[in-house]
């Protein structure tokens, strides 16, 4: 059988090396690290859904990481 990855390992495969860039605005080094983020869309009968998905962004800013 095949063994089950979790989240955790699968965020750490992709972290292989510390991704260290120039940010944009700051002008300083700083890493790339990935986080959730999670809008609430109101929906026709006045209830929310909830949209969740996974963005690197710069750590110093936390503004979106385009590269």
């Amino acid at each position: 059988m095949a063994k089950v990855q979790s989240f955790a390992d699968k965020a750490n495969k992709k972290k292989q090396a510390d991704l260290i860039v120039m940010c944009p605005d700051t002008g300083k080094e700083t890493k790339i690290v990935n986080v959730r983020l999670v809008d609430a869309v109101p929906t026709g009968k006045g209830s929310f859904k909830f949209l969740d998905r996974n963005q690197r962004v710069y750590e110093s800013t936390y503004k979106p990481y385009k590269g």
